[in-house]
This record gives structure tokens, sequence and C-alpha cells, in this order.
């Protein structure tokens, strides 16, 4: 954006250079660059930040006369000067340009139209040199995913005052990898994976597939989005699923009798078909806020499930038997409703970001009205926020809540695995393990499998050791994180679990994880202890 600043003194050059690439750390392409006494401006959207809002120029004006003997539209701004007073040349006059067209180089995938989208300026209106619209859309860009640099210039267009607005791109590879997950529990081992292709024929639509196996379970998922459903601010998602589940519930003196008369005192085994898909669109308000909606229909057969099941609940020496609490019904049945969401994201990076919000709050609602045998409605928010530190490392706070009202199936419940860190949570709704929470602080929490209440928060601090525009490797950080997480049922608070007394009763846990994040050209992967723990089964 400085470099916007400097284009009235530039404009006697064929092009000028208004923009840098990839991420905070590119590099100045002329001397405008430099701030006072040689200082760094401040750039990406953290400049736009530091200097303050700008006045901007949305109206489109008529063309200037092509006989004027000036490059740009001249409009005085502030009081008049008084008399043998010289008036700042800042504070006198402000250059606007009429945007004639764009140009794109370097998009040897990406198609043009998918590109100018993404810009928040319009062939046709007025802009500033210092308009923020201008850094804004490169950071749209860069958050795409599809680019790895990104840069603007101007060239005279064919008349004066109008420009042609030049966008330089090199494209990031689009085909990631997602959802790589392998682990060892005392059930079963397990293994999956999802790839996506972010930039689908180059139009910016995304293709994804994944699967997970494991011994007796496999899920499989196809996933379709379109962000600008025939070119139009609304989009298209699509997906379909299908999966041959089994869970495993209870901790404590289970005793679970099958149809066949096998008794099972590990745990009880449910075993399930589901099979179903989505269809939504969504609303985009901004480059940063949209709003999605859509209507889910599944087919789930429950088809072994145990004739009786109970088991132990209460701390040692006060447990009493309940029944475990299957949340299926037997046979066949229908989950039909509908969901909508709204989000708010202004990162400046999608993969390893160091400044910016990601909020998110949504519900899903099925009822028999619908044709759906389960009545609910499902509450959500997830939020995080990252702050830069002056030594360039970054701290990030999350926090998560959920509520369920009425009687969701199983894999719609709140699950203790997917809220800690330090054992292994689901993969496509699979479960693969009947581990407790580790109940490092000695709680009600070691209690909780799927539950209707859920909260999280926790911090992360990370340093980053590697940042790159080329290449494999576009970036390393080494991070570490701590957090809190809770879970229960509303039957559980109305009702005391037995023997728990004190601070011990609300039923909270300890998470946290250490390792190394890699933003790579296939994917963003993570190496931590987390995985460590994926890999070594529970023993009691």
């Amino acid at each position: 954006m400085a470099t916007l600043l400097a284009l009235a003194a530039l404009w006697t050059m064929p092009s000028v250079a208004v923009g840098q690439g990839r991420g905070a750390e590119a590099e100045t392409e002329t001397e405008a660059e430099a701030g006072p006494e040689g200082t760094r401006r401040p750039e990406g959207r953290r400049a736009a930040e530091a200097e303050g809002p700008e006045p901007t120029a949305h109206d489109q004006r008529p063309p200037p006369d092509p006989d004027d003997d000036y490059e740009g539209t001249v409009v005085e701004v502030g009081p008049p000067a008084g008399e043998g007073e010289e008036r700042p040349v800042g504070e006198a006059h402000v250059v606007r340009y009429y945007l004639e067209a764009f140009e794109v180089e370097g998009n040897d995938r990406t198609r043009m139209e998918t590109i100018t989208r993404l810009m928040l300026l319009r062939t046709g209106e007025a802009f500033r040199a210092d308009d923020p619209r201008i850094e804004d859309s490169k950071v749209a860009l860069l958050a795409s995913g599809f680019f790895e640099e990104v840069r603007f210039s101007l060239r005279r267009g064919s008349q004066r005052g109008w420009v042609v607005f030049r966008i330089h791109l090199r494209e990031r590879w689009t085909l990631v990898v997602e959802n790589l997950a392998f682990g060892y529990t005392t059930i079963t081992p397990f293994g999956g994976l999802g790839v996506t292709e972010l930039n689908l024929f180059g139009t910016g639509s995304q293709l994804s597939a994944a699967f997970v196996v494991a011994a007796e379970q496999q899920a499989y998922r196809l996933r379709f989005v379109d962000p600008a459903f025939l070119g139009s601010e609304w989009s298209l998602v699509a997906a379909t699923m299908v999966s041959d589940a089994q869970d495993y519930l209870g901790f404590n003196g289970v005793h679970a009798v099958r149809a066949d008369g096998t008794v099972e005192t590990d745990h009880a085994t449910i075993n399930y078909w589901r099979a179903g898909g989505l269809l939504g669109t969504g609303y985009r308000f901004s480059d940063r806020m949209r709003f999605d909606v859509g209507y889910r229909f599944e087919w789930v057969d429950a088809h072994d499930l145990p004739i009786l099941a109970s088991y132990q609940r209460g701390a040692p020496g006060a447990q009493m038997n309940a029944p475990v609490p299957l949340d299926l019904l037997p046979g066949q049945s229908i989950v039909s409703g509908f969901s909508a969401s709204f989000s708010y994201d202004s990162r400046d990076d999608p993969f390893l970001p160091t400044s910016g919000w990601r909020l998110r709050a949504g519900v899903d609602v099925a009822h028999n009205a619908l044709g759906s045998d389960y009545s609910y409605a499902k509450f959500t928010f997830d939020g995080a926020v990252h702050f830069e530190l002056p030594w360039n490392h970054v701290v990030t706070v999350t926090a998560f809540l959920g509520a369920i009202l009425g009687s969701a199936p199983l894999f719609d419940q709140f699950y203790v695995g997917d809220l800690s860190d330090l054992i292994p949570g689901r993969v496509l709704d699979l479960n693969f393990h009947d581990y407790p929470a580790l109940n490092l602080l000695g709680t009600s929490i070691g209690e909780m499998q799927y539950e209707d209440l859920a909260a999280k928060v926790g911090a992360e601090y990370s340093w980053p050791l590697y940042r790159s525009r080329t290449g494999f490797l576009y970036g390393l950080d080494v991070f570490a994180g701590l957090g809190f997480y809770t879970l229960a049922s509303a039957s559980d608070i109305a009702l005391q679990i037995p023997g728990y007394a004190g601070a011990s009763v609300f039923p909270i846990d300890l998470t946290g994880d250490v390792g190394f994040r890699l933003d790579t050209m296939i994917g963003l992967f993570r190496l931590s202890f987390s995985n460590v723990m994926g890999l070594i089964p529970q023993v009691d």
C-alpha cells in the first residue's frame, strides 16, 4: 500500500508497482516502499490497521476530459490555505484513478474471472492510491490458497486518468492432503486419508474425497463446493457419505447382552450403517463474512444393538448401576433437518495465520415434522483470534461452546475424544476406542463419553522457524498449547454423579499439545505429542 502513496510522483513511469508478494516478509520493489529515514512501512493487513482508515471512492464518476493536462483526477480536500500559506501536498490534493481493466499474469491454471471475483475493486470505479480495498484484495487472493505470491502494479489506460490494474501471480499447488489419520488402539488399528482440489479446473470450486478404514469399520465421503454459483454471490454445496460404523460404550463394570446370548464386559458394542447427504447454499456478504444454510438427510440402520446393557457410574466406592445410553433407535430410522451458520474470517493467512479472527456460529435442527425420527437442536460456537508479538511470535486464543436440546443420535453428540488432544478423536464420525478422559484433575470428567453439553478454551504459542514463497515447504512453526475442556449431560447437572464432592463434581480436564506445524505444497501437517499418543494403546 505504501507504494501506492507514491503513485502521483511516479506517474510519468510506464508501470508502477503497487503491491508485493506472499506474506509480510516480501521484499520491496522500489525505494518508495521505505518510510521516513529509511524505516520499513508495515505491510499486509497490518499496514491498513497501522495507518488508520482512509476514505474510499466507490462512486463511478464520469471520465475526465482527455484534453486535460493531468493524468489523474485531482480532488481538493480540507480547508483552503490561508493567504501566504503553503499547504502540504498530502493535505491539498488526493489523486484518484479510474479502473479501465484488469490484466493478470502468471495464472497458468486459474481462470481470470476467478481472480477478478476476489478483487474488491471493479472496472469503472474510481480509487485512490491509498485505497484500503487494494490491500484487502491482496489478502483475499492469498487467503484463497491458490497463490504463493501476489503483486500489483498499474499502467496507463487508453485515456488520461484511466489505468489498467495489473495482477502478478505465482500459483500454489492446490491438490492438498487433508484428514491424514492413522493409529492403533486396544480395539483396532485404523487409517484414513482425504484429498481436496481447492481450485477445480481453475474455477475456484472445491472437490474433496476422504475415507477411513479399521478392522470392523469404514467410512467414505465426497463433497463439492462452488463458492460463486453461476457467477453470483451465492455458493452451492453438495456432499454425500456412507459408513459402516461400530462404537464402544461404557467404561466401568459393563454388562451387555446381545441377541445371540453373548455377554460383553469391556464395553457395549453397537453396530450401525449410515448413508445420506447434504445440499446447501450460502451468501457472501464480503470477503470476510458469509451465511450458509443447508438440508441434511440420512438413513440409519442400527441392526446390531445389545438387548440389555448396563455399567457402573460414580467415584470408586460409591458406584451404582445405570443403563448404557445407546442413543440410537433400533432398526431403520431417518435423520432429516436443516442447518444454518454464520462465519467471519479476517486471518491474514489460511494456513499459518499471524493475525485476525476466525468465528463461526451454527445451529442444526431436526424434527418429526421434517420426517426425522430424531427431534433436536444442536448449537455450536467456534472461534480463534491470532496476535503477532513484537518479536514475530504468535499467540492464538481459541474457544468452543456446544449444547444440544432434545434427543440427538449418538454420532451427532459431543465426544470426549474430539475435545481432548490427548486421546484419539473421531475420523469421519467413526470412533476406534473406549478410552475415558485422562482426568488429570481428578474430576467427574472420567464418567463422560457422549454428552450434550461441551466447552473448551485454550491458548497456543507458536514460533515461526521458516518462511518461503517457493519450494515444497512454505512454512514451519514450533508450537505449544494448553487448555481446559468440560463435557456433561443435562441429567448429570440435575442429578449429581455419586461419590463426587466439592470441585471434583464439575467435569473439567486439562488438554494440550506441543510439536511442529508444517505448511507444504501438498497441505498443512502437524507432527506433535498428540500424534504419538494416538499410536500408543492405553492399557488399564
